[in-house]
């Protein structure tokens, strides 16, 4: 049955009032970023940039450094490349008279080096405290039973996730088509949008992955408390408040960063699988800002936090030493 014009000029109008939102929600994330980026720049050259200055290190050994300049790597990646890459999806959707070449090109970024390359750095970083903190609480031989299946679950995601991101690839290709003739159109046109089998399997894994890395760390803080409640009475007040006086700064450190990654990254996650479902239009995309500014937030606190506890710590067992040295020195 043909559309009138009336119909298809209402269509129109919803498309590009979608689209205006699209880029509100894009352009808000790009706020909060360079927000989040100027606030913090101090804890970011003193915990980052300076972090090694401070040290008495003379001599390093190269497996050390490239520990180091892995973790500068991942900082960089994690804490600007959502900006730019939101930048770039800005300007995309607000460009007209883009080829279908440009388009594809477009699609294939989005879908290969968006959110796929995101969610494998954070749980990389993820990884890499729990297996600090694994092997702080458990020794060698605890970190050595949960190394291997940290590691197969980052694995498993990515291969879930790039097979996906193929699949939605290879369906761009044919489908990718040139805007209305005579229409002012924004951005890119697919004359329909991908299956919900190819974009489903994606959100679901990852909200699995993430809610098993919380477990995760929910389980290190129980393994690392010294009071085991026997029966439900044991559950007072003051056996919780002594509880968590025990609680060591780098456990508080991990279970405040996993709630603060878990709780918002597994709302949107949620959301952003409803909206998959019931919406086949440029709204199913209104999510893609919101995890790109949300990882790009939490990544780049997850080290910031790390280091920040670290060198704590590391200031009071100082402290602490100057204390015994003083008092040994006045009893002599």
């Amino acid at each position: 049955m043909m559309s009138t014009p009336e119909e298809q000029l209402q269509l129109l109008y919803t498309v590009l009032y979608q689209l205006r939102a699209l880029n509100y929600v894009t352009l808000s994330c790009v706020a909060f970023l360079v927000y989040d980026i100027l606030t913090n720049l101090d804890k970011e050259v003193h915990y980052i940039w300076r972090y090694y200055h401070n040290t008495d290190e003379t001599r390093v050994s190269w497996r050390r450094r490239l520990r180091r300049a892995l973790v500068q790597v991942l900082f960089i990646f994690g804490r600007y490349y959502a900006l730019l890459y939101l930048v770039g999806y800005f300007a995309v959707y607000n460009r007209q008279g883009l080829s279908i070449p440009v388009c594809k090109g477009f699609y294939y970024y989005t879908v290969l080096a968006g959110q796929i390359l995101y969610t494998t750095l954070v749980n990389v970083i993820l990884v890499m405290r729990l297996n600090v903190l694994y092997q702080i609480f458990h020794g060698i031989e605890g970190l050595q039973k949960y190394q291997f299946f940290l590691g197969t679950v980052v694995v498993v995601e990515f291969l879930i996730e790039l097979a996906v991101g193929i699949s939605a690839s290879t369906w761009i290709q044919e489908n990718v088509v040139e805007p209305p003739a005579g229409i002012p159109w924004p951005g890119c046109i697919m004359d329909k949008k991908p299956n919900l089998a190819l974009t489903l399997p994606g959100w679901i894994v990852a909200s699995l992955v993430a809610t098993t890395l919380f477990g995760l760390t929910l389980h290190l803080l129980f393994s690392s408390m010294r009071w085991r409640p026997r029966s439900l009475r044991d559950f007072t007040i003051s056996n919780m408040r002594e509880e968590i006086r025990n609680i060591q700064p780098a456990t508080l450190m991990l279970i405040g960063d996993g709630v603060l990654f878990y709780i918002p990254m597994f709302a949107v996650l949620i959301v952003s699988s409803v909206i998959a479902s019931i919406y086949r239009t440029y709204l199913s995309e209104i999510t893609t800002p919101v995890i790109m500014a949300l990882y790009s937030f939490c990544s780049s606190r997850f080290i910031i936090h790390t280091r920040e506890t670290v060198s704590q710590q590391a200031y009071r067992r100082q402290v602490e030493e100057l204390s015994l040295v003083s008092l040994s020195r006045v009893h002599r």
